[in-house]
This record gives C-alpha cells, structure tokens and sequence, in this order.
C-alpha cells in the first residue's frame, strides 16, 4: 500500500510539508560547506608528503655519520702522525684517539681498526700506497731498496672507522643495516 502526502489530514501536511523543505534546505546548506575541507585535503597528502621527506632524513643521517667517521678517523691519524710509533700501546692508543673523538663511539655498531705497520712508497700517478719491502728491511739503511722513482721507502699505518647504519624506513635500493666506513693512510717514519 502507498501511502502520499495527501492521506494525512491537512494539519499532519503542513508538518510534514515543512519537515521536508526544512530537510532540503539542510542538505543545501550541507553540500555548499566546505568548513573540514582542507582537513580532508591534509590527510590525503600527508602520507605523500612523508613518503618524500623521510628518504631526506635518512639520507641527511647517514651523511652527518659518514662526515663523524671521516673526523674520527683524521683525529687518529693525527695522532699517529704526532706521536712516536713503537709496538706497545701505541696501535691501541691511536684507536682510542679514534674513539674518543666522536660521540659514535657509545654506539654499540662502531668500529675502529689501526692495521699493522708495512713498508711502502708512494705512487706516482694515485695517491695509493704501493706496497716495497718488508717491515724489517724497509729501505737501504736496513737491507731492502729504494723506490721506483729514487726516494726512500716509509712506514705506514692504515687507521679504518666503520658504523653499521640502520635507515628509518627500508629501502629495496639499501641493504638494511649499511656499513658506512673511511680510513687514513699516514707515514709514521
């Protein structure tokens, strides 16, 4: 059964009736606000707009310590180049040079190495270190040779700083952690 407006008394109508045009002029009004538009708008692009800011973040990270891992290494190098070598403590406190000269050193991941002394000379045409004679007989004073160019042939030391890095978010491009590392090659004699 069908039921209209005109099978209610005149007096239920005119409720009725005003009931309607006041629901359509609601709806009207509803439909031109635009009050909690821009809140709908920032919560669609919010998750685009840190979809792009967080790969800059982990990049500016992972820079700010590889510049720490380059300073710490320096300082041991220094320190190796100032002080004297012999074969007590001397690796043991150039690590703690390294160490000691960045706050990476509380994380658990870094890590610094100070090889053994080797003989070498320097390369003509790189900055390598091209290894000569042995420790015991590194240049004509000791039994051994000069360089391939006339010069003497020096002691060096090679001083590694390494970090295992762990981005924010994982990249498929990045293997998830990342060793970030640098070392120093400094004549000691």
């Amino acid at each position: 059964m069908a039921c209209s407006l005109w099978d209610f008394p005149s007096s239920a109508r005119s409720v009725l009736h005003r009931a309607a045009a006041g629901c359509c002029h609601f709806l009207a009004v509803l439909a031109r606000d635009r009050g909690g538009m821009s809140a709908v708008e920032f919560g669609v692009a919010a998750p685009v707009f840190l979809a792009i800011l967080m790969p800059v973040v982990d990049l500016g990270r992972a820079y700010s310590q590889q510049i720490q891992i380059r300073q710490a290494v320096q300082a041991g190098a220094l320190y190796a180049s100032v002080n004297v070598y012999n074969s007590g403590t001397w690796s043991t406190n150039v690590q703690n040079a390294v160490t000691n000269s960045t706050y990476l050193s509380s994380d658990a991941t870094f890590a610094a190495t100070v090889g053994a002394e080797s003989c070498g000379c320097p390369n003509g045409t790189s900055t390598d270190i091209s290894s000569h004679d042995t420790v015991t007989t590194c240049g004509p004073s000791n039994g051994g040779t000069n360089c391939s160019d006339g010069s003497a042939p020096g002691y060096y030391v090679t001083i590694t700083g390494s970090v295992s890095y762990t981005p924010v978010m994982p990249y498929s491009i990045l293997a998830n952690p990342t060793t970030l590392s640098d070392q120093a090659v400094v004549r000691i004699q």
